[in-house]
Parts: C-alpha cells; sequence; structure tokens
C-alpha cells in the first residue's frame, strides 16, 4: 500500500470512529434536553423524583398544568384575599402557579395529611400524588383517581402530557415551557 493510501485509509478510519462517537453520543444528549414530569415502567413510580413547583419554581409551566389537573381532580379548595373558599375549578387549569393554585395546593397537602402545606409541591406532593394513578392504557393514556373525578394524562415515550385552558391539544408536561 502506497503511503498516500496509508494515509487515506488513516484519515478515513479516524472520521468513521469519531462519527460513531458522535452518533453514539447523540441520543444520551437529547434524552438530557428532556426537562418535564417523565415516566417509564410502571405508573406508581412516575413522580417520585420530580421538581419541586410554587410561585418560585416552575410557575409559568406544564407541569403546573399536570399540578393543577391534579388539584382539580381531587376537589381543592382555595381562599382568595377576602377568607372566602372556592372550588379550585377546570379553567383554572391555565399553568400558572399563582396564588389560587398556591392555597389549593395547600388545602390539598392538609387533605392529603402531609407535614408540610406551605403551598409547594415537593417530593412529598409528588409521592402522594403518584399512589392514585393508574394505568397505562391503550394509547399511552394515565389515569389519576381522584377524590372527586378521574383525569387523564398521556405518558409517551416517558413524557407526560397534559391539557390547560386555552389548548386543544396535548402539551409535554415541560417545567419550563406553558402552552
Amino acid at each position: 500500500m502506497s503511503m498516500r493510501n496509508r494515509a487515506v485509509a488513516t484519515v478515513s478510519a479516524a472520521l468513521l470512529v469519531a462519527g460513531g462517537t458522535v452518533t453514539a453520543l447523540a441520543p444520551a444528549a437529547n434524552a438530557a434536553d428532556y426537562h418535564g414530569v417523565d415516566g417509564n415502567s410502571f405508573v406508581h413510580d412516575d413522580w417520585q423524583d420530580e421538581e419541586n413547583l410554587g410561585v418560585d419554581d416552575y410557575a409559568q409551566s406544564n407541569a403546573t398544568a399536570l399540578w393543577e389537573t391534579v388539584l382539580w381532580a381531587d376537589g381543592a379548595m382555595y381562599e382568595d384575599e377576602d377568607g372566602d373558599w372556592h372550588p379550585f375549578r377546570k379553567n383554572k387549569i391555565d399553568g400558572s402557579f399563582g396564588p389560587e393554585t398556591e392555597s389549593a395546593t395547600q388545602w390539598w397537602q392538609n387533605h392529603h395529611g402531609l407535614a408540610e402545606d406551605d403551598g409547594v409541591v415537593t417530593d412529598d406532593c409528588w409521592e402522594s400524588a403518584q399512589t392514585r394513578l393508574n394505568g397505562p392504557f391503550a394509547g399511552g393514556t394515565v389515569q389519576y383517581l381522584g377524590s372527586a373525578r378521574t383525569v387523564t394524562f398521556k405518558r409517551v415515550s416517558g413524557k407526560y402530557r397534559v391539557k390547560h385552558r386555552g389548548t386543544g391539544s396535548w402539551k409535554i408536561a415541560y417545567y419550563d415551557k406553558v402552552g
């Protein structure tokens, strides 16, 4: 083999190895990019490692809309500025963790006997809520068996999806994106 052919073969081999390395790393990089409510395998352990949600944590997100759906399913109540209590209605599912969602979360925490009732969705909230998940069923649907009503989420390729006010389609429950 000539010196030139050896050089071309060496460079070609190096490019193939580098290309294989890039290809091998690409799926891992894409998986790391996902920052949302995830679930794989059994639904009863889907939500045990989720992020905190609150007025200071992912307050505008599809993950918040998922949590608001849980509040609605459990018939949560919120207290207004005058001290009057109101039901957390379906039209409140908007992906915005404001005072009403915070108050309804406090109600939910008290209702479920959690030690913390500060209105921040923490591991204790997620773990308590996940005990009411059922599925997955056909089409990747997962049910949350709430105290007041049963709601449906979608779980496709390990990513939860939710619907909220003003949107007709399923939205991936990202922590850093709403709508």
